[in-house]
This record gives structure tokens, sequence and C-alpha cells, in this order.
């Protein structure tokens, strides 16, 4: 999917940046850091913090989960098989609607929440699957 990745990095990225600033209020809190009389220094450090911390752990997970799309001749899955053996790699069907690109979530434990969504689509002789290198190479094996 077009943009796909980018998408990913600005949803998780804006997620570990607000959870980490609400969890490290609370804890500076309970603590009782901002009873000092510092607060504005304690709130810039602690959206400088949120944002290093965030924007690392994301670089992390798109190197851990690094996408690619890879091309299987449609002789070698018939559209039941491929179900299966996404199943198997630990990624479900998302919706039931007949589209031309099929979405598949993935499932813990077998595959990462963070892995991200699979798409499935299918040509005259392949079958197009964009997703996670780790999980899409089983495929092909």
């Amino acid at each position: 999917m077009r943009n796909y990745t980018l998408m990913r990095f600005v949803r998780l990225n804006s997620y570990f940046f607000a959870m980490y600033s609400v969890l490290t209020a609370i804890w500076y809190g309970l603590s009782g850091k901002f009873s000092e009389g510092e607060s504005m220094i304690l709130i810039q450090e602690i959206g400088f913090n949120a944002a290093v911390f965030s924007v690392l752990f994301i670089i992390t997970m798109l190197v851990l989960y690094r996408r690619t799309e890879v091309r299987v001749p449609v002789k070698k899955y018939s559209p039941k098989q491929l179900q299966q053996r996404l199943e198997d790699v630990g990624f479900v069907k998302a919706d039931s609607k007949k589209q031309p690109r099929q979405v598949y979530k993935p499932t813990p434990p077998k595959a990462s929440a963070l892995a991200g969504n699979v798409f499935v689509q299918q040509t005259a002789n392949f079958w197009l699957l964009e997703g996670p290198k780790k999980f899409i190479g089983k495929l092909e094996a």
C-alpha cells in the first residue's frame, strides 16, 4: 500500500510520544518533582525525552520489521493455500470484503502486533505480497 510505512511511522511515533509523556509526568507527579516549583523545566524535559525515545523506538521498529514486496507465482499457491500459509505465519484476514487488495493483520504470539499489515493482490501470473520481510520471506520458501 502506498505510503503505508510513513503512516505507520507517524501513528506509532505519536502514540509512543504521548504514552511516554503521560507515564513520565505521572511518575514525576508521584515522586514529587513537580512540587519543587520548576514545572516548566520539567515539562520541557519530559517533551524532549519523549521525542528522543519515540524516534529511537520507531526507528528500531521500522528496521526490525522492514517491509518488502514479493511476487509469488499463482501456480505455487491457490487462494486457500495462500490464506492458510499466512495464518501459519501469524496473519489473519482483516476484512471479508472482496477488494482488489486483501489486508491481513498480525495476530500475536506468532506475529508481533507492531509488524504491521500484509497486503495481498492477485494479478494474472503472480500474487503480490507486501509486508514485513521477516514474515513474507517464510512464504517464499
